[in-house]
């Protein structure tokens, strides 16, 4: 064995990890990091053009159910839907939008055996019909 890897070797046994123990030790976040993301119906008016813009087809347009109260500035009741396993976190969709109508998140945990979206983050933006 050559002296510089038996050094190297010693070296590494007494050295601390360099890994994070993920997820007993949180994963520091930057502040401008691009995490999921949703369309506040309080704001949004429906155009579609983030579903137009996205590179990847990850947004939908769909109608908002019955018994959500939605603004009047959104007439076709409809509300972008964003499949986050087919997103690549561009955010174009977020500097396309003309109300600002995105909220951004530094959430990056996203692992899921089941497809996520973001329809739960949305309407909950809007309140019930009747308060309910």
């Amino acid at each position: 064995m050559r002296p510089a890897l038996l050094k190297e070797i010693v070296k590494g046994i007494f050295m601390k990890p360099v890994t994070i123990q993920y997820p007993r030790e949180q994963t520091p976040i930057e502040p401008d990091f691009r995490g999921r993301h949703y369309a506040d119906l309080r704001k949004c008016i429906g155009c579609s053009l983030c579903a137009i813009e996205c590179p990847s087809n990850a947004i939908t347009m769909v109608k908002v159910p019955e018994g959500y109260d939605v603004p009047k500035t959104n007439a076709r009741r409809m509300f972008p839907l964003v499949d986050y396993f087919k997103c690549v976190f561009c955010y174009r969709c977020v500097t396309v939008c003309p109300t600002s109508a995105y909220l951004l998140s530094n959430e990056y945990r996203l692992a899921s055996s089941v497809p996520i979206d973001s329809s739960s983050l949305s309407l909950s933006t809007v309140p019930k019909m009747g308060g309910v």
